[in-house]
Formats: structure tokens, C-alpha cells, sequence
């Protein structure tokens, strides 16, 4: 390359550039690909004579020209980063990171259950089941999405991967926005639920508040999540105490119940539903208004499933997806339990009512279903979680702000931590003076920023349900454990727009409020997004308004590296303006380049001009072998010639490093050239990368759906006989119990569609794992044709349940004994308590069964059971079944697994199978036996029988 001469200007020439590179033809996608079809190479090399004219404007903002620097990498300094990387690091188990969020995500029904009640009446459970769908969907669209991208940032995190920063920014806005609500409104409302039991000041008391979790959080998330445990563990068990409480009062008091739902289901009242105030102006309630706004406000009640999303960096490896799942169940079980035992309680309407109680519902019933003492325990508890909550939003909002400093969206002092307990006390000083702020401004009334939440909130889950859309459609080669169907993203999106909607209608004014916040918390962003635009308006203002002495016209200098140096600008203050733009865009990004293709390198530079406000670009290429890999170092420098002289608005520099790419280089080459790893970018893997993982993400996929299917399979066989001891008892219980006999037959209904729907997915999981692995012959694929029969007969048999409105009595009859010698027309019975009857010449025994006892026959949905041992056996993964398939068995048979499980561990199956075979039959047994035999009316003489039957025939096969 020719020597750099000084042109008149003062600048620097840039050497003439020679490009050297390649050019392939893209093939089109074919079945198979043999020597034929190889890809056509053209090969070419262009001699291209540049000559720059020197920067164009003032010199201090031209970025200067590229160079090319080789680095030798220490071997020393590598070792001593690969030891540290290799140091333990103290990452968040399941349950620490599941109550976390889980505090956040449990709390939320202390303060939700009085708003869906208020707008749902006696519909209440709906709306949360259909919540429940929602939390579902986006439990899949989350995985998809974190685990393709499992960095901190959430909602900011994906669309910055899918999206453009400056949408990502709004995304960011959103979450912080979130979080500051999250602690305001959390705090607010446990000071509130204490204040019920002791008068204390609560603007004061929040203060202190915020500020207490501000020190617990600064001393580290390992000792913190500690607390949340215990926090979440306590919650646990006052929610479940509750819960049960309230089956057992609304089981004795099932008049209050029947009230609220009115005893014929069929024919409801609209007129007794409660009034909704829509846009201003109350509408008379009906089942559309009840559902529609009920779902708009118990979208409140899943606030802080985001959560665990922001800080994933901190969790062990396949602890996310395991937080989600148990999010997901939990509220889906407390919410859903708890609404349906709140109106078994407590009227809707009265003094004594739930509308009357809203703003400490739970407590108010734990008082009526077990006592004062029990009301105090509530309110502790709710201070308590809700305290949890304001933990939780500490340990968000760290992760969110480290990772947007660390993008250059909110300034880099942000992410710096302290020495002594390596936590970012910036961000969470910060956090705590703005929470306060808004305290005081609004006088700890957490209504107005509990509607801000809502909104944040749902646009959260709206963007990324968007962004897992385009990560498929624009990133569907990076590997991901689980791929979320179309059909689950779009009905979760739209889902979550119906919830905005109903917030929109049902309360307008807090748009304004929210607008407001949004605004405020989005300028802070755009002033750091668009600062250097901003200065740079600043400084030609004071070039008109305040002009300095020397004009802008006068020399500025170019540094001993190359960088701008800055004499004069024109105007009063303008150089400090000037080098802080500087400083800026000197700011480098690191692109790490594996082979020089002009398209990448391109894609990379346009890239950089779009979405960052440096004009400083450095491709990086490690190799390994420095004589065999000369002609690409040539090629490379070669190209970022090429490029600096094309972006005259970026400096393009190359750098080759001799080592082997990894971590430890990826760390050292932070280290040393002072650029966070965050602002390191690599193209993403090709597609032979991520179809090494895609059997994996099928298997995982089908064993979801078997374990489901298991749980809800089973969950129906226990409603089934909770019906059949209702029936039996239905005299002693109340009168009522028709009521509650219709509600648990419903559940039936929609748990038994729910395993037909299990069922087919599992079936379309099941068909691509075989489609995946047709390239080994196994012996299932001869059976494919009647893989459709087999699962029809499946949904025949899972499908049987006694449905709603299927009711009476049948007769069984059974010879028995002969007439009475004294009265050949009477029938001698030789059982107490069974009827008997002559018909012709011979006596009978007649059995009333009530239609309810045919709903034993749902136990054959057992055989489930042996996919769930399948399916949660360790051996269950492709690589188990290529090697199988290799050897010629079928490693996927539930015989096998449960063969390979009962020798390694045979405690493992014998025990719970023993304990479930005894009690499932005791219960089918005692179901069956009772009009027979009044002996089994106790069920624990049922297990008693079981038991003895079995041994004995144990011993029997034995002998």
C-alpha cells in the first residue's frame, strides 16, 4: 500500500485501496445437494485507485481515516480471564427466581380481586380463566423468544434483536415505566393493608419503605433472594389456608353461593349484574359488559410475569422456562380458586358485601370464613408479599438499566457497580429517589399509577408478542428451545389488545395520566438517544448567539491516532460542546468478521449508521494460524479500505487478533479496547446450526404436551369422584348441591376439551419428531398410516365424562333368594338396606346407581401416565433415540423407559405407583361398592380392603 501524504488541506490522503473479494451465487433450495449442484464461485479481483479530498465541513467532526492494527494476545493475561470466567457463579435457582416474580405475580391479587369483582359481579371466575389462557400463550411466546435471545432487557431485549434501537427505546420507556408503577403502587398498598391494623402515616411509612428495600437491594440478589423465598413461601400458605377456608365455609353456607349465582344458571338476571362506567357514562350491566371489562381488569392480576424476563442473565441454565410454568400455574390456581371462593363467602352486595370491601378484600373474608385473627394474619401477609413486590421491582429495574447503559441508551455510569458488594447502587439510588418523588407528589394515592401500570403493563405484552412475531419471520435460524406456534402468538397478541381496549373503555382518564408519565420517562431517553443531534443544534445556536473571537473558519488538527482534535468552533463554549460529540462518537462498536464477504461487512456498516451514534467501527477477526491465513488478512484489510473510503461518516478500522476465539478473547478484547460486550455484535448462526437443535425443540415440545395431558387427565378423574361423593351426600350437604354439582361437571367438560386439545398437539409434535428422524428407519414408521386411527380412539376415550345437565338413576338387578314361605308374593332379603322385588316365579336385588358412577370409567385415562413417566425420564432426548435406533430398539417406548427407571431406582416407580394405584382404587372401589355395601361409606376402610386385596393376591402369585 502506498505511503499516507498530507494533502494542502492539512488532512490525510487514504492509501489507494485494492479490493479483492468473492462473489457467490445464491442456490436455490432443493431435497438433496450432490457434486452437481455445488455452488458456483466467481472469483474476481478489482484494482480501484481512491483519492480523498479531506473531510468536507469542520475537521474536528470528520471521524478520521481507518487503520489496521495486528494484536498479539498475552497468553498470561488469557489465562488468568479464563480462570476467572471458570470461578463459580452464584446464579438464581428455581425457586429463588420463581419467587422473585412470583412475589410480584401473587400479589397482584390483593389488589385486583376487588376491581374484576366490581366489574365481573358473579361472572368473576370467568374473565380469570380467560386471563389464565392468556398467561399460557405468552408463557410459550417468552420462551421462544428468551431462550433465542437470553440476554437481560425483556420486551427492550427482543424488538432490539428483531427491531430497529429507536423502537426498542419505546419498549424500554414502557418497562421502566412499569417498574417504577410496580414499586409505587406495591408499596402504597402494603402500607395501606398495615394501616388497616395500625394507624401509621402512610406517605411517610412508604418512604421508609422503598428506602429499606433500597439497602436490602444493594447488598446483592443472592441475599435478597433469600428473603423473597421466604416471602413467597409464607404467601404460599396463607393463600392456600384461605382457599381452603373458603370451600369449607361456602360448603356450609352454600346459600350464599347460590345467592350470587341465583340457583337456575340458565335463566341469569342481567339486570342484577353490576353497572360498568364506560367512557364516562354508566352502562346497565350484562354478560358482555361483565366478561369484557371483568377481563380488561384482571389483566392487573398477572402484572409481573414480565419480570423474570429482565433479569435472565442471573438464573442457572433452564431455570427460566421452569419460572414461567410455575407463574403460570400458580395463578392460574390461586386466582381462578380464590375468585370462586370470594362469592362463597361474602354477598356481592350489603354492608357486609364484596363492593362494600374493596380496598382489603381478602382480609375481609379470611375475617368472615375463620376469624379476626385470621383478617390480622392477611393484612401481615399482604404487607408483606406486597413489600416482596417492591423487591422484585428493585431487582428488575437493575437488570433493565445495566443493560440499557451498557447499549449506550442511558448513560454508562449507570452500570457501574461497587467494589464491595458488586451491585449497582447508581441505578438503585436513582430508583428509590424517583419512587419517592412520586409518593410525594401523589400523596401515596396509588390509583392514578395503578392505571399507568395497566397500561405499561399491556403494551409490554403487546410488543413482545410482536417481537416473537418478527424473530420468526427475520431471525428463524437462531436455535431456541421451544418454537411457539403462529396460532398461540396471534391470539395472545390479540388477546392482550382486547385487554387495552377494555382499560381504554372502561376509564379514559387514565390514558391522560399515562400519556404524561410516558412522555416524561421517553424525553429522559430521547435527550440520551438523540444527544448528540441535541448538542449539535445547541452548538450552531450559540455559533448565531454567542460568537467567539476566532471564527469557526480557524485551524483544527488531527490527533497523534488519528482522532480530531478540536481548536475552535465558532462560538463561546462551543470546543467543550465539540469534544463531548467527540468523545461520543469516538465511542467504538466491535463487529467480529469470521470470513471477508463484502455483503456482511456492508450489512454491518449500515447497521451502525442506523441504529448507534458512534461513527467508530472496528472489524475484528481472530485466527489461528497466521501463514495460512495471510491471504484473508489481506482480503480484510483490503475491504475496511475499501469501506472507510465508501462511509466517509464512519472510520473503519481492522484488527487481527492471533488466538482462538472464545470467551476469554471476546472478555480481553473488551478489556483492552474498553468497549462493553454488549456493544460487540456476530452474525447470527447458519442454518445447519440451528437444525442440530430443531429434534431437541420438537422433543421438548411433545414432552410439554404429554405432561399436560397427564395432569389434566388426572385432574378430571379427581373432579369425577369429588361429583360422586356430592351425589352420595347430596341430602346432608344442603339443598343446593345441584349448583355446585353443575359447576363441577362444567369443569369436567372444559377439563376433558382441554386434553382433546392436549392430544391433538401432542399428535402434530409427535409427527414432526418422526418426519426429523426419517433418515434412520425405526420400527414406529411402518405404523405412520394408522397413526390418525390411533389417535381418534384416543380422543374417543378420553372424551367420556358424565357432561352437565345428565342426571337420574339406574337400576341394576340381580337374582336373589326365592319368595317367603308365609307370603309368596314378598321377597326375602338376605342384605339389609337393598331393595328387593319379585318378578314372575323369582326374587331380585335392585341397585340404584345414579348416572354419576359411569364417570368411573374415566380411570382408563391412566395409560397417560405412562407417557408422563416417559416424558420426565432422563433418557428422554434424540441423541436416547438415534442411538436406539442405531441398535435397533425403540428407545421412545414408555416400556422402556419405565424398564431402564424401575432397575437404576426402582424406590422411584414402586412407591408413588403403589400409593396411587391404592387410593385411586380405593376411591373407583368405594364409588361402586356403596350401594351394595354401607361398610364403604368410610373411605378409609376402602383403603383398608384395597390394601389387603392386594397383598393377598401378591401372595397368592408368590406362593
Amino acid at each position: 500500500m502506498n505511503q499516507e501524504e498530507p494533502n494542502p488541506a492539512g488532512a490525510l490522503l487514504a492509501p489507494p485501496p485494492s479490493a479483492f473479494y468473492r462473489q457467490v451465487s445464491s442456490p436455490k433450495l432443493v431435497n438433496s445437494v450432490d457434486s452437481s449442484s455445488a455452488l458456483n464461485l466467481r472469483r474476481r479481483k478489482i484494482n480501484i485507485e481512491v483519492v480523498d479530498h479531506g473531510p468536507k465541513g469542520p475537521t474536528w467532526q470528520f471521524p478520521g481515516f481507518g487503520t489496521s492494527e495486528h494484536v498479539q494476545v498475552p497468553q498470561n493475561e488469557l489465562a488468568d480471564i479464563q480462570l476467572e470466567l471458570n470461578k463459580p457463579h452464584k446464579y438464581l435457582g428455581e425457586l429463588p427466581a420463581t419467587a422473585i416474580c412470583g412475589n410480584d405475580i401473587l400479589s397482584s391479587v390483593l389488589y385486583s380481586a376487588s376491581s374484576v369483582a366490581a366489574k365481573s359481579g358473579k361472572l368473576m371466575p370467568i374473565p380469570l380463566l380467560m386471563v389464565s389462557a392468556v398467561l399460557f400463550s405468552f408463557r410459550f411466546i417468552y420462551e421462544e423468544v428468551v431462550t433465542a435471545i437470553p440476554l437481560n432487557g425483556g420486551t427492550y431485549n427482543a424488538l432490539l434483536n428483531t427491531t430497529s434501537k429507536r423502537t426498542a427505546a419505546v419498549a424500554a420507556c414502557l418497562s421502566i415505566l412499569s417498574y417504577v408503577a410496580t414499586g409505587v403502587v406495591s408499596a402504597t398498598s402494603g402500607v395501606r393493608y398495615l394501616n388497616n391494623q395500625v394507624e401509621i402515616p402512610i406517605v411517610g411509612c412508604t418512604i421508609i419503605l422503598l428506602g429499606a428495600f433500597a439497602l436490602l437491594a444493594a447488598m446483592g440478589t443472592a441475599e435478597s433472594s433469600r428473603v423473597a423465598v421466604v416471602i413467597f413461601l409464607h404467601h404460599i400458605i396463607v393463600l392456600s389456608i384461605l382457599f381452603v377456608s373458603c370451600i369449607i365455609y361456602g360448603v356450609q353456607h352454600s346459600h350464599i353461593f347460590s345467592d350470587n349465582m341465583h340457583t337456575e344458571l340458565p335463566e341469569v338476571d342481567f339486570a342484577e349484574l353490576p353497572e360498568v362506567d364506560f367512557a364516562g357514562s354508566m352502562l346497565d350491566g350484562n354478560v358482555f359488559t361483565s366478561i369484557f371489562f371483568g377481563f380488561g381488569a384482571s389483566m392487573l392480576g398477572i402484572t409481573g410475569f414480565e419480570s423474570s424476563s429482565n433479569y435472565v442473565e442471573e438464573q442457572a441454565p433452564g431455570v427460566f422456562r421452569k419460572t414461567l410454568r410455575n407463574m403460570w400455574a400458580l395463578v392460574t390456581f390461586f386466582n381462578i380458586g380464590l375468585g370462586a371462593g370470594i362469592l362463597a363467602v361474602l354477598p356481592l352486595g350489603g354492608d357486609d358485601g364484596i363492593y362494600e370491601h374493596g380496598d382489603a378484600l381478602l382480609a375481609k373474608v379470611g375475617q368472615v370464613a375463620v376469624g379476626s385473627w385470621f383478617e390480622t394474619w392477611v393484612c401481615v401477609d399482604a404487607f408483606v408479599v406486597l413489600c416482596g413486590a417492591v423487591l422484585t421491582s428493585y431487582v428488575g429495574i437493575c437488570g433493565l438499566v445495566q443493560r440499557l447503559a451498557s447499549d449506550r441508551v442511558l448513560p454508562a455510569f449507570l452500570a457501574k457497580k461497587n467494589k464491595l458488594r458488586g451491585t449497582n447502587h447508581y441505578i438503585i439510588g436513582i430508583y428509590f429517589l424517583l419512587s419517592s418523588s412520586l409518593v410525594l407528589i401523589l400523596n401515596a394515592d396509588a390509583t392514578t399509577v395503578n392505571g399507568v401500570y395497566t397500561y405499561a403493563f399491556l403494551g409490554l405484552m403487546a410488543m413482545f408478542a410482536c417481537a416473537c412475531m418478527l424473530l420468526k419471520g427475520k431471525r428463524s435460524e437462531i436455535p431456541r428451545d421451544i418454537h411457539a406456534s403462529w396460532v398461540v402468538v396471534i391470539a395472545g397478541f390479540l388477546l392482550v389488545v382486547v385487554g387495552i381496549f377494555s382499560n381504554l373503555l372502561g376509564d379514559p382518564t387514565v390514558l391522560m395520566y399515562f400519556a404524561i408519565y410516558f412522555i416524561v420517562v421517553m424525553l429522559v431517553i430521547f435527550i440520551m438517544f438523540e444527544r448528540v443531534t441535541i448538542l449539535r443544534v445547541i452548538l450552531v445556536f450559540l455559533q448565531s448567539v454567542a460568537p467567539s473571537r476566532v471564527g469557526k473558519q480557524a485551524f483544527s488538527g488531527m490527533a497523534e491516532d488519528g482522532t480530531p482534535e478540536v481548536e475552535h468552533t465558532g462560538a463561546r463554549g462551543g470546543r467543550t460542546i465539540a469534544r463531548t460529540i467527540v468523545s461520543i462518537r469516538n465511542a467504538p462498536i466491535v463487529f467480529f468478521c469470521k470470513v471477508p464477504d463484502l455483503t456482511i461487512i456492508n450489512k454491518a456498516i449500515i447497521y451502525v449508521r442506523r441504529n448507534e451514534q458512534t461513527h467508530t467501527l472496528r472489524i475484528v477477526h481472530v485466527f489461528a494460524d497466521e501463514e495460512a491465513d495471510a491471504p484473508i488478512l489481506a482480503t480484510f484489510r483490503e475491504m475496511a479500505a475499501l469501506f472507510d473510503s465508501m462511509y466517509p461518516k464512519i472510520r473503519v478500522d481492522f484488527v487481527s487478533v492471533h488466538g482462538e476465539f472464545g470467551p476469554a478473547m471476546i472478555e480481553w478484547l473488551s478489556r483492552s479496547m474498553n468497549v462493553p460486550r454488549n456493544m460487540m455484535f456476530i452474525t447470527q448462526p447458519d442454518i445447519l446450526s440451528a437444525e442440530r437443535v430443531s429434534t431437541a425443540g420438537q422433543f421438548q415440545c411433545r414432552r410439554r404436551y404429554e405432561l399436560s395431558s397427564c395432569v389434566v387427565g388426572l385432574l378430571g378423574i379427581a373432579l369425577m369422584l369429588v361429583e360422586n361423593e356430592i351425589v352420595e351426600r347430596r341430602e346432608k350437604i344442603s339443598t343446593n348441591s345441584e349448583l355446585v354439582l353443575l359447576v363441577l361437571k362444567s369443569f369436567v367438560l372444559a377439563l376433558t376439551v382441554l386434553l382433546d386439545i392436549l392430544l391433538v398437539l401432542r399428535y402434530r409434535c409427535d409427527g414432526r419428531v418422526h418426519q426429523l428422524q426419517s433418515a434412520v428407519p425405526s420400527k414406529r414408521t411402518k405404523f405412520s398410516l394408522w397413526r390418525p386411527l390411533l389417535l381418534l380412539l384416543e380422543l374417543l376415550v378420553c372424551s367420556f365424562h358424565i357432561p352437565p345437565g345428565v342426571g337420574g338413576k339406574f337400576e341394576i338387578v340381580q337374582l336373589h333368594g326365592t319368595p317367603s314361605l308365609e307370603n309368596e308374593s314378598v321377597c326375602v332379603s338376605l342384605q339389609r338396606g337393598i331393595e328387593t322385588v319379585k318378578r314372575g316365579d323369582s326374587c331380585y336385588l335392585v341397585y340404584q346407581y345414579p348416572v354419576e358412577v359411569l364417570g368411573v370409567f374415566m380411570v382408563v385415562r391412566l395409560y397417560l401416565l405412562a407417557r408422563f413417566v416417559r416424558s420426565s425420564s432422563g433418557l428422554h432426548s434424540p441423541w436416547v433415540a438415534l442411538v436406539g435406533s442405531l441398535n435397533g430398539v425403540d428407545a421412545m417406548k414408555p416400556f422402556f423407559h419405565f424398564k431402564t427407571i424401575f432397575k437404576l431406582h426402582p424406590l422411584r416407580i414402586l412407591l408413588p405407583l403403589i400409593v396411587l394405584i391404592t387410593s385411586l382404587t380405593a376411591a373407583v372401589v368405594r364409588v361402586v361398592e356403596r350401594p351394595v355395601q354401607a361398610a364403604f361409606d368410610n373411605y378409609w376402610k376402602s383403603v383398608w380392603f384395597t390394601i389387603v386385596t392386594l397383598v393377598r393376591t401378591c401372595l397368592k402369585s408368590v406362593i
